[in-house]
């Protein structure tokens, strides 16, 4: 079972998810087209990488005998140390950041700061990526007029109208230019020119929508947390018991609990850090998860030690992949809006995490072949030995994790982000005027958005109000009066005002007539039908 697991989970990293991910990425317009450019990318990639294989295995036949044996185990060395590599950066990032990201979550003041600069961020990302849609639109545009209709391209270009909803409206098909001009233009169109505008239509598109989508979620959890400060800033009465419980919960419970929280994953990032740093000691044993180990007796306790430190490393270094971004190449956006590329990117990084997680716990916990002979695991017997490179068993895979507290140290004083915003990202920063800037723009964004959104709910509201006012009354039979001494000659305004609503010609949109001759004119006609008709 384990050798399955293993082998599925290397088949998957490095074969079966890169072609995947090259697949949905490609711009082709068949499945052949789509399968040999994947097969094309992929090549350029494993190329070079081979490169740096095959000086290990020149480094393997200079210096020892080579076996089948230590082939295998120089593949597995060399897909560890990639992943040792990847994992010590992810980590470090991780260990910080998760405990720093439940504290701040149960601060809302600081968290409403750092919505409203997300507000102001996502409008400006929304404006690129209309400007970006409009360049490509412009692009399909001017495809279109290029290619003839009898040209051999012209399914293509149709294929690429038909992926922009907002050029089916047009009429881009039925243009005026000769059908026999045998593609006068064409000659400066080809199909990699086709493949690649139908890539950038198909990511012009989806960066669109998934921009759309985030600003009305940020915009609706900014406003949502001006609710709550301002109800906790000011005194707040509860007409409902569900609404007091609602009030406790999400005001005074929750910061409580992630500021625990935040506390808890604090102290086993501090044992990780510690561990990581001295594993490599062995005598004495310097690595606190290695002590708590060796002084739990019952095996049940064991596993549940051991576990909640892997859990823990894994969480710390799955963040790290959910949160990062590389421009739109990488961005994994919350609301189901990741594309599939960012997925299948995910997903194979997370596979090749898998043995180097397995062998730094390993190490960590003092579980290794390498400081204690007497144990074999199941992954040291699957795995096999690292002494055939000696370099690596020996040196880097033994302190390589140290600088997981330089990781750790600069993620505490957000050197990343400051360089970054040096380079000129927008990246927030509470001690930087930029950021402040974009902090008081979101500000104005939500005071605007909150009015709009207001008045949309009260559409609704004022056209149910006015159809009410506008609508007739129900007719009523016209009752007869015998005409009195008193109102024969009807020189009384509320007889007469009577009289009108009781006639069945009455129109209540006469009322709001705002002419004054017009009124008075209509209200001498209602006097002078309704004499007539006593008469």
């Amino acid at each position: 079972y384990q050798r399955r697991v293993r082998g599925s989970s290397q088949l998957l990293t490095w074969l079966i998810l890169p072609l995947l991910s090259s697949y949905v990425a490609a711009g082709e317009f068949t499945l052949s087209g789509k399968i040999k450019s994947a097969l094309i990318e992929n090549a350029v990639i494993y190329g070079t990488l081979g490169l740096l294989f095959g000086v290990l295995l020149i480094y393997v036949v200079a210096s020892k005998h080579l076996n089948s044996e230590a082939i295998k185990v120089l593949c597995i060395t060399a897909s560890n140390t990639w992943g040792l590599l990847v994992l010590i950066f992810l980590m470090g990032y991780g260990l910080v950041q998760v405990p720093r990201a439940c504290w701040e979550k149960s601060c809302y003041a600081s968290l409403l700061t750092v919505k409203r600069f997300d507000v102001s961020k996502m409008k400006m990302e929304m404006e690129e990526a209309q400007e970006k849609l409009d360049e490509v639109l412009e692009e399909v545009r001017h495809i279109n007029r290029m290619v003839s209709r009898n040209s051999e391209l012209r399914r293509f270009v149709n294929i690429i109208i038909d992926k922009c909803p907002s050029l089916r409206n047009e009429d881009l098909v039925n243009v005026n230019y000769d059908d026999y001009a045998q593609g006068r233009d064409d000659v400066t169109i080809s199909r990699s020119t086709l493949v690649s505008i139908h890539a950038k239509v198909i990511s012009s598109h989806t960066n669109m929508h998934r921009c759309q989508v985030i600003w009305d979620m940020t915009v609706s959890e900014a406003l949502d947390l001006e609710d709550w400060v301002q109800m906790r800033n000011k005194e707040y009465r509860a007409e409902t018991t569900l609404d007091s419980l609602k009030y406790y919960w999400r005001v005074l419970l929750i910061p409580l609990l992630l500021k625990t929280v935040a506390v808890l994953f604090a102290v086993v990032s501090v044992v990780l850090v510690w561990s990581e740093m001295l594993f490599s000691v062995k005598q004495p044993t310097l690595s606190i998860c290695a002590l708590l180990v060796r002084l739990v007796h019952s095996p049940v306790l064991v596993i549940v030690v051991c576990v909640g430190f892997i859990s823990y490393m894994c969480l710390c270094a799955y963040y790290t992949i959910f949160k990062l971004r590389l421009f739109n190449y990488y961005y994994m956006a919350p609301a189901q809006q990741t594309d599939a590329y960012s997925l299948l990117f995910a997903a194979t990084v997370l596979s090749r995490l898998t043995t180097p997680l397995s062998l730094n716990f390993l190490s960590v916990v003092h579980e290794d072949p390498r400081y204690n002979p007497d144990i074999q695991t199941a992954f040291t017997t699957i795995m096999g030995s690292f002494e055939v490179i000696p370099f690596i068993a020996q040196g880097f895979n033994v302190y390589y994790p140290i600088l997981i507290a330089l990781i750790g140290i600069a993620t505490i004083f957000k050197l990343g982000t400051r360089c970054m915003a040096f380079l000129g990202f927008e990246t927030f920063l509470s001690d930087d005027e930029i950021s402040m800037d974009y902090v008081e723009e979101g500000k104005q964004l939500l005071t605007r958005e909150r009015r709009a959104r207001n008045r949309d709910e009260m559409k609704p509201d004022q056209s149910r109000d006015h159809r009410s006012r506008t609508s007739a009354p129900p007719k009523r039979e016209n009752k007869k009066l015998l005409p009195s001494k008193t109102t024969a000659d009807h020189s009384s305004f509320g007889s007469d005002r009577a009289r009108l609503l009781d006639s069945e010609d009455y129109d209540p949109t006469s009322l709001l007539d705002t002419n004054p001759s017009s009124s008075s004119s209509n209200l001498r006609k209602s006097k002078a039908s309704s004499f007539f008709d006593d008469v």
